[in-house]
């Protein structure tokens, strides 16, 4: 199902069990949702492992009270009416990030609070509905890491009870240890979890005093003893990221400030999208600053459709766009540039879809992009002879690389993350600095000549 239909699909039972209290609305390329009149949105923070690699994303809830001012995260539970709400709104939350986390294009792995009233009220079967939501996302229990908060002060038999309900389904454990007293980790480890969050405390600890940090190692040793994985929360600094890998953490919450990008990257996909392993999804989970066109129907395309939403998502970038496509993504930038103007750095074009023999859109347009561009293509491409692939960059003025006998440069073909590809990218990117450092002070010409 697309997006919109995800969240039609979804309203239904939360409208239902809430009286129209409670909702989910699609803006744009983003789901937000309302619980008596509270606005409810998704945030990320990356998880990465000591290499600095993403290991997955931690989903965090923004609210807003009804005059648009940000309240506190648990103010929404406040309001609910009894426990019964609690659960609803509990399980709101975690449908919200799901669908966002789908909007963005990540398949990998996603963690989720859970509230602890949610573990008390549910009686039996823990995960049962969350799993019957999660198949309607094309998304596997396994790939959700569910965080159970202040478990040391719920029931523990019903507790044990619950952790083993949810992991009979696949879903994975995290639990938090916020002091650092080996009780409250022995508490936590006899209830078998799959992670250990070890508490901002912990990394506040090992950065002031070099004894804290031997100790700090060697209780991440004792967690990783029993088979689970420690992970540092709170990390705020370079200096703090280092220490992860030092004490041998698996993994750390990065909630370090990042400056933003000077450029944005938008991958653009082609028909039917592109799924899970192919390479412009990874580079897009290994890059949460990346954008991503959402197009209504991946599976029967409509030029000003598709070229709309492109549009949409150039205007919205904070920074000079780069342009990522694959396949039938190649015209839809083709075209737009045929309709639009706004600064663009660059574009990747990956091999373009020759829609002159497949007619999903008009025939090829054949006018120079007004933008650097680099069209990759092969000698034995099933949707793009080469032939035409140097006509198609004669025409558009770019810079053709030939990778032989490359198929259609997907999945199919054996490209996954595709480093090479990254370079070009990475090309891309630098000339756009470089032009936008030398190029002399103009008026910006955005005015969409569809319009």
């Amino acid at each position: 199902m697309s997006l919109e239909q995800l969240v039609a699909h979804f309203n239904r039972p939360f409208h239902q069990v809430e009286r129209g209290l409670a909702s989910l609305i699609l803006e744009e390329n983003a789901v937000v949702a309302t619980f008596h009149g509270i606005r409810l949105e998704s945030a990320f923070e990356t998880l990465r492992d000591p290499n600095g690699q993403t290991l997955g994303y931690r989903a965090q809830l923004k609210a807003f009270n009804p005059r648009g001012q940000t309240i506190s995260a648990r103010a929404p539970y406040a309001v609910a009416l009894d426990e019964d709400s609690i659960v609803d709104l509990d399980r709101l939350i975690r449908t919200l990030h799901v669908l966002n986390a789908t909007g963005q294009g990540w398949m990998g792995t996603l963690f989720l609070d859970v509230h602890p009233w949610h573990i008390a009220r549910v009686p039996r079967d823990h995960g049962a509905v969350f799993e019957s939501i999660l198949q309607c996302c094309d998304w596997s229990p396994r790939q959700i890491v569910l965080e159970i908060a202040d478990a040391a002060i719920q029931d523990p038999d019903h507790l044990t009870q619950a952790i083993h309900s949810f992991h009979a389904r696949g879903f994975r454990i995290a639990l938090h240890q916020r002091g650092v007293q080996d009780e409250e980790l022995d508490r936590l480890l006899a209830l078998k979890p799959d992670f250990i969050q070890l508490g901002r405390p912990h990394v506040l600890a090992a950065e002031a005093r070099a004894d804290h940090g031997r100790e700090l190692a060697q209780r991440i040793q004792r967690i990783q003893r029993h088979g689970v994985l420690a992970f540092l929360e709170g990390v705020t600094t370079p200096h703090q990221a280092q220490i992860a890998g030092w004490v041998g953490a698996d993994g750390y919450q990065d909630s370090i400030p990042h400056p933003p990008e000077e450029t944005t990257v938008i991958i653009v996909p082609g028909l039917g999208d592109s799924g899970p392993d192919h390479w412009q999804t990874r580079w897009g989970q290994a890059h949460p600053g990346y954008r991503r066109v959402r197009q209504r129907d991946w599976h029967q395309p409509q030029v000003e459709e598709w070229v709309e939403a492109l549009d949409r998502e150039i205007r919205r970038t904070p920074s000079t766009p780069i342009l990522v496509g694959h396949s039938l993504g190649c015209i839809t930038i083709a075209e737009w540039a045929q309709r639009c103007w706004t600064d663009i750095g660059g574009a990747l074009l990956v091999a373009p879809a020759d829609v002159d023999q497949r007619p999903f859109f008009n025939t090829v347009p054949l006018w120079p992009l007004p933008f650097p561009s680099i069209l990759v293509a092969s000698e034995n491409d099933p949707h793009l002879e080469l032939e035409r692939a140097k006509w198609f960059a004669r025409h558009w003025g770019s810079r053709l690389i030939n990778l032989g006998r490359a198929g259609h440069i997907n999945v199919e073909s054996g490209f996954g993350p595709w480093p090479e590809g990254e370079a070009l990218l990475r090309e891309l990117r630098a000339g756009a600095l470089q032009t936008a450092s030398t190029a002399p002070p103009a008026t910006a010409l955005e005015t969409c000549l569809a319009e």
